[in-house]
């Protein structure tokens, strides 16, 4: 006798970072409970169940989850056919993710519901889910904005929040600092080294490793380490808050694909929030900032990584192909710079028989060459492609207005569906999909007209930049460093070969035109 065979379910729950009380088996058990009442169709005994735990639905991305991942390569070999979570915000907290997800597994042929938004992917309602997308992204955002104004006041009432500082632990009843007797020695131990006894951040490190004395960790101590302590103000009873802020950072690939991270901005001193003598320090405050003029004036007086030779980065050997780097040797009282190639310099002359070149000469000679090259070019090629400023109004005018079109009608949208239930199904249907063509429609002009006016910007800022080398090499005398700065805008690589140089422009001098960088 012939049975058909039942479709098999799956179980997708998430717990974020921000909302730990949540239980995730409560949220299997309530999935578990709308299964059970689904007809004999649907195989309700042996659900497969997907568990993401500690992740965040707005900082992560959902292709970057364990859970979901096994999840999709589960529904491409068809080892289930209904999907079911407690609500949208439980795929994540992204507006433009969760579309893309969810059309995924159907994709597949998988059924998607969630259950507490009364959405089912068989009804078709993609506006729908569109809108409760928008709406989890704009509540993942009052909640991290809620828990940012918690910590602020934490910090405000001198209580730590996170690892505490080495030499230091929290009080569980308060929540503030406390010495701790048994690591406190520590960093008393490196101000003492780095203030009264002039050793710098490695030489300390080095101290305290050749001693035997770890990170609390149980690692090495490194310059950075102590760096970290030097630098830190708990050390003297101060409470700092808002030094960073998190931020989504959305990076999309040439295919469209997307990928996203969470990052950390810098803020202003001006705007930290400082708490002092909020628990009793380990370091006297005099010590503490002695150690910091320390550190300011050894970074005043470090010098610079980057080489301020004209041709360094762009000049190669022909003979090998590595960079050439500045050499310079002091002869009877007299300084001489020349260009030397790295793998000779490394290795010896057995390697690469590039010879030297004087450096002055070398560089004489391309801007020279360069000047030539620039007399020739009519002045009214810059001053035409410059002229674009009505135009780019215009265009700005045009993105503006679209964009004031289109969120008074995502407004309409939301307006609508928060009223739905005020409307026949087909009316409602109508609507939103009317209004959802409309927003696409005004979304593919400003795309167009930002198409626009990214390649006039492009075109005059390309103008522009030109223009003013022009002038610059038009000078009878340039500065070492000015002259570095013009060399590599205009030069993409110079080749010395012997006695021979070749020059590639990022600027077609025979055609008068701009090359792609």
């Amino acid at each position: 006798m012939f049975t058909s065979q039942k479709i098999k379910c799956a179980i997708y729950a998430r717990v974020s970072t921000d909302r730990q009380g949540e239980s995730i088996e409560n949220q299997v058990s309530q999935c578990q409970e709308y299964i059970s009442r689904l007809d004999g169709t649907y195989d309700t005994s042996d659900c497969l169940i997907y568990r993401d735990v500690a992740v965040s639905g707005y900082y992560t991305s959902v292709f970057d989850r364990a859970e979901m991942k096994q999840a999709i390569r589960d529904a491409r070999e068809n080892k289930f056919k209904l999907l079911v979570f407690k609500e949208v915000s439980r795929v994540g907290r992204d507006k433009q993710e969760n579309p893309a997800i969810i059309g995924m597994f159907e994709q597949y042929g998988v059924r998607v519901v969630a259950i507490n938004d009364n959405y089912d992917s068989l009804n078709k309602d993609n506006i729908t889910f569109d809108i409760l997308s928008v709406l989890s992204e704009q509540e993942s955002k009052k909640i991290s904005s809620r828990v940012s104004s918690a910590r602020k006041q934490k910090a405000r009432r001198g209580q730590w929040g996170g690892e505490p500082p080495l030499g230091y632990f929290v009080n569980p009843e308060n929540k503030k600092l406390e010495i701790d007797e048994e690591w406190s020695p520590i960093p008393r131990l490196i101000f003492d080294l780095y203030v009264n006894h002039g050793l710098g951040t490695f030489k300390v490190a080095e101290h305290l490793n050749n001693q035997g004395i770890q990170t609390k960790n149980g690692f090495m101590w490194s310059r950075e380490a102590i760096n970290r302590i030097i630098r830190n103000q708990a050390y003297i009873g101060s409470v700092i808050h808002g030094t960073r802020r998190n931020k989504l950072k959305r990076e999309y690939e040439e295919n469209g694909k997307m990928s996203k991270k969470k990052i950390q901005l810098r803020i202003s001193k001006d705007e930290w929030q400082i708490v002092e003598n909020a628990h009793d320090a380990i370091v006297d405050k005099h010590v503490f900032y002695q150690a910091q003029q320390i550190l300011l004036s050894k970074s005043h007086h470090r010098t610079p990584r980057r080489a301020y030779h004209p041709l360094t980065g762009i000049l190669f050997c022909g003979e090998c192909g590595q960079g050439m780097v500045c050499q310079k040797r002091s002869h009877k009282g007299k300084t001489y710079r020349y260009y030397i190639c790295k793998t000779y310099h490394k290795y010896g002359r057995n390697k690469c028989s590039q010879a030297n070149i004087n450096a002055d000469e070398l560089e004489g000679t391309i801007v020279k060459t360069i000047r030539r090259k620039l007399e020739t070019i009519p002045s009214e090629l810059f001053s035409v492609t410059v002229n674009h400023e009505f135009e780019m109004q215009r265009l700005n005018q045009e993105i503006v207005s679209r964009t004031n079109k289109q969120e008074k009608l995502k407004k309409e949208q939301l307006d609508f569906f928060k009223q739905r239930e005020l409307f026949e199904e087909k009316t409602y249907q109508n609507e939103m999909i009317n209004k959802k063509r409309q927003i696409e429609a005004l979304n593919d002009e400003i795309e167009v007209s930002r198409r626009q006016l990214e390649n006039l910007n492009t075109e005059t800022e390309k103008s522009a930049k030109y223009v003013h080398l022009l002038k610059d090499f038009c000078r009878l005398e340039l500065t070492e460093e000015r002259m570095r700065k013009v060399l590599h805008e205009l030069i993409n690589k110079v080749t010395f070969n012997k006695e021979h140089v070749t020059i590639e422009y990022f600027f077609d001098f025979e055609g008068c035109s701009l090359k792609d960088a």
